[in-house]
């Protein structure tokens, strides 16, 4: 049975549509509604209203008579920092199946560690406006593992589809242990964490490397590459399920102190809680994970989240169990966050993992917060940002009011039996 949008749904987005762009040439915006998040020592403020003045937010206040050239206000609406997705790789896949628009992963490159991708980022993708208009508004940006287990170098975007999104680049490394990494390492967990140990000491020896091929795991130009990892400089997200090989990671970060490891994946990690609190090694899970999906997740737990936080333990969220979740539905994230919640998660702690904390894994905290002098990066609901009905009215990127229109949007105003209501 086809569906389609209620005419009043239709009516409202068209009313929305022509409110943008006034909104978007004007220099000074009143945004009022029912609660405000900030992520500060502010906490949550109730009946909030923000001045938002060439882009800066300027006032916060509880005062709704302010002057302003224009407004955006509604009873019910909530002004929040924009989801940051902590992995994805938005904007390098449109089509997984077809390999001329996926540029994920190169299995036959020579290099590895050095990849970057940046060089394979497309802004102009047709997922990015879909994830802006879930109310995600930056998102970490990595390649995959290909000849071995380094995907290469990752970035940070924001979602406002200009060729100038990059916000920070090299920002992180991707690695790929479980069953991914052992098949490119020989057929085994083993292989792979003795190649990472390998790749680790051959960074740390690559200023003295004669020729390219001088390491022993890996060419000199992906050493050179992977030795800022070795000073903290820039995070390693490192993709495992299995507690056993996050034993090992503890271990080799208590042999390189100064490593910056955050675990992607993770559904064995309240195994191992207390450890990584103690290693402060931070992970990024799907809270909706409640079944394993392979031999190397068998522990996966609905609590996990819970009990990881509770344990002390960084924890950010992502969205991997949705089809397409790391490129197409980043949109899920708020979703998946409410059903953390459903599971035991705090909501401050719910609605942290998937804006500031993940912000902060990469350093920049400052795209997840609300504060009087700061750019203006938010998100407008018309309701609680955690509940699956709520979606974004309104949406500042850099200061910017966004486009509230992707393909989808157009191709539904353009087809809607009901578009001239």
């Amino acid at each position: 049975m086809r569906k389609y949008t209620t005419p009043l749904l239709l009516a409202a987005s068209t009313l929305l549509g022509s409110i943008i762009t006034p909104l978007a040439s004007a220099q000074t915006v009143l945004v009022h509604g029912k609660t405000l998040v900030t992520n500060t020592n502010m906490g949550t403020i109730d009946a909030p209203t923000l001045l938002v003045k060439d882009g800066m937010i300027e006032i916060i206040s509880t005062n709704a008579n302010i002057p302003t050239d224009t407004s955006i206000s509604g009873d019910g609406y909530w002004i929040t920092p924009g989801i940051f997705a902590g992995y994805s790789r938005l904007g390098l896949v449109e089509v997984s199946a077809e390999k001329t628009t996926n540029d994920m992963s190169a299995s036959d490159a020579d290099q590895s560690v050095s990849l970057r991708a940046s060089d394979g980022f497309n802004p102009k993708s047709t997922s990015v406006p879909v994830s802006r208009l879930g109310g995600v508004i930056y998102a970490a940006v990595s390649p995959g593992a290909g000849s071995d287990i380094f995907g290469g170098i990752g970035m940070v975007t924001s979602t406002t589809g200009s060729f100038n999104s990059i916000v920070k680049d090299p920002a992180f490394y991707y690695v790929e242990l479980g069953e991914n990494g052992a098949d490119t390492s020989g057929g085994s967990r083993l292989a792979a964490i003795g190649h990472f140990r390998a790749a680790l000491s051959d960074a740390k020896s690559s200023g003295g490397f004669k020729s390219p091929d001088d390491g022993d795991a890996l060419a000199r130009i992906d050493a050179k590459a992977l030795k800022m990892a070795l000073s903290g400089q820039y995070p390693l997200i490192i993709a495992t399920d299995r507690a056993a090989e996050m034993k090992r990671l503890i271990e080799i970060k208590s042999e390189h102190p100064k490593l910056n490891i955050n675990i992607l994946g993770g559904a064995e990690a309240w195994m191992v809680k207390n450890d990584l609190a103690n290693a402060d090694i931070g992970v990024l899970i799907d809270p909706i994970e409640n079944l394993p999906y392979s031999f190397g997740a068998l522990g996966t737990r609905t609590d996990n989240a819970k009990q990881l936080i509770d344990a002390g333990v960084t924890t950010g969220f992502m969205s991997r169990s949705a089809t397409g979740a790391f490129s197409q539905n980043l949109r899920l994230l708020g979703q998946h966050a409410g059903n953390a919640v459903a599971n035991g998660v705090k909501w401050e702690d719910a609605f942290k993992a998937v804006t500031i904390t993940p912000a902060k894994m990469y350093g920049l905290e400052k795209f997840a917060v609300i504060r009087t002098g700061s750019k203006a990066n938010f998100v407008v609901w018309d309701g609680d940002p955690l509940e699956v009905t709520s979606a974004p009215v309104a949406i500042f990127i850099d200061g910017q009011l966004q486009s509230m229109q992707s393909r989808q949007t157009k191709l539904r105003d353009r087809y809607h039996p009901k578009r001239d209501l």
